[in-house]
């Protein structure tokens, strides 16, 4: 499972830039679609601590269903909080990384099995991907780290 960070860029077909100029275009691009995959990794990240999805409200709660009070026990007894923020050991979130090239940046994960994790939390608790809202602020930041010299 993976994210590809979409901005709208001008001219889209680097044949249109001077060859003098391309690769250092190519290279800022690909330098701004870095920097942006890294923002949209810290704004998934900060919502997901807040228990909040991408689409909008809150988390559901934690099941209770089960021995011990279900998984809501689990964390309880654990110290680890209550609020589903989906961060127990930290390795699923912390798996979350970003590459870039010229053309795009992906956000993906480092190990197989927090792929599969992320794929189950988030068909319940939808975290992975960007509002409306957090696409177009990702656009901005993209022209603001385009425009950086």
């Amino acid at each position: 499972m993976s994210l590809a960070v979409k901005v709208n860029i001008k001219p889209k077909n680097f044949k249109d830039i001077p060859k003098k100029m391309r690769k250092s275009v190519q290279a800022q691009v690909k330098r701004a679609l870095s920097k942006t995959a890294e923002v949209g990794i810290i704004t998934i990240l900060e919502r997901t601590e807040k228990g909040m999805g991408f689409e909008g409200g809150k988390f559901g709660e934690y099941s209770k269903k089960g021995s011990n009070d279900g998984y809501f026990g689990v964390r309880s007894r654990s110290g680890k909080g209550v609020l589903p923020n989906l961060d127990f050991t930290g390795q699923m979130l912390g798996a979350i990384r970003a590459k870039a090239n010229n053309k795009r940046a992906v956000i993906s994960f480092t190990r197989n099995v927090e792929q599969n994790k992320i794929k189950g939390n988030n068909r319940t608790r939808p975290f992975f991907g960007f509002s409306r809202a957090e696409n177009k602020e990702l656009g901005n930041k993209f022209t603001r780290f385009l425009d950086e010299r």
